[in-house]
């Protein structure tokens, strides 16, 4: 099993403009080009989901199918143990393959609409999803390599549970509000060494692309 982070950041580590406000606030402010963008879609192409956040879906709303591309089909993941997110959020519409991450509290009517649109329910823990075992279903079920897109705290919580194996940040030319979103949010205050794998600037932007190997907590 493999899980990759990809996050974009200002240069004090912050991913959203406020809290509350939509990640790709800071994208449009910045009017990042689209060949630029297309480093995010070629990465989430080379893997076999794409996982984002509970808080993330509730406040982005995102499809997580611009990577379209012919030939390859897009899977997205995500968690919702508690049954939060809306019938009419795109993440639930039923056109691609979905996962949703659940537990034995999930409410039994939020299963019903995960079944009735096709929606693969996969139940890991008692009321929250132990992410190990989910991780574990998700291989079993042929997606080995998971691109994780946020938000801040499913980041912390992977990173303190062992379970990355690869971050990518791409810094944004903007220092943000300190209050805002970290893209490491929370977390114990437990060190964690990442190894430069990779530095590069993208194309003809501002923006530089980091890639970092995740030493074992062990």
């Amino acid at each position: 099993m493999s899980v990759t982070i990809l996050t974009a950041a200002s240069v004090n580590g912050i991913i959203t403009p406020s809290r509350g406000e939509c990640s790709l606030g800071l994208l449009r402010t910045l009017s990042v080009p689209r060949d630029v963008l297309e480093v995010q879609y070629a990465l989430r192409r080379r893997h076999h989901a794409v996982l984002l956040g509970p808080e993330a879906v509730l406040v982005d709303d995102p499809s997580l199918t611009s990577h379209a591309a012919p030939g390859f089909d897009c899977v997205r993941v995500t968690l919702d143990p508690a049954g939060r997110i809306p019938p009419g959020y795109r993440i639930l519409d039923g056109t691609v393959r979905t996962l949703v991450g659940v537990s034995a509290a999930t409410p039994g009517d939020y299963l019903e609409l995960l079944a009735a649109r096709g929606i693969e329910a996969v139940s890991c823990g008692e009321d929250r999803v132990d992410l190990p075992g989910f991780f574990a279903a998700l291989a079993a079920r042929g997606l080995r390599d998971v691109l994780v897109e946020g938000g801040g705290r499913l980041n912390r919580t992977l990173l303190d549970q062992d379970l990355v194996d690869e971050v990518n940040v791409v810094v944004m030319p903007v220092v943000l509000d300190s209050a805002s979103v970290n893209l490491f949010e929370g977390g114990e205050g437990s060190l964690r060494r990442l190894r430069l794998a990779s530095c590069e600037r993208l194309g003809e932007s501002e923006l530089v692309w980091l890639r970092y190997t995740v030493e074992s907590a062990g």
